[in-house]
């Protein structure tokens, strides 16, 4: 006899432990995003920060889906790990030889 058991989930624990999101993304990066454009709109004198920050905030959005830290992740992961010579012989950023 097997023994199925169920795991718990606690909704308010989980909601707490996650980082804090705006628009589909985390909220640094949104904010960032929103001061990158209106420093590019005031720099150029145009409006083509809102077309950018539309486009931005997109690809943000879509790589965020699944990780809500995705940029933190890919952060921490290039300052742990950085480059390696051999980077674009294997494609990959790794020390395996395959």
């Amino acid at each position: 006899m097997m023994n199925h058991e169920q795991k718990e989930h606690d909704p308010l624990a989980l909601g707490l432990t996650r980082s804090p999101m705006f628009m589909g993304v985390n909220l640094r990066v949104f904010f960032g995003n929103v001061v990158l454009c209106v420093l590019i709109s005031i720099n150029a004198h145009t409006l083509w920060g809102i077309p950018l920050f539309i486009f931005i905030h997109l690809l943000a959005v879509r790589l965020s889906i699944k990780e809500p830290d995705y940029f933190y992740l890919k952060f921490q992961t290039f300052i742990k790990t950085p480059p390696v010579r051999n980077f674009w012989h294997y494609s990959l950023n790794s020390y395996e030889p395959w």
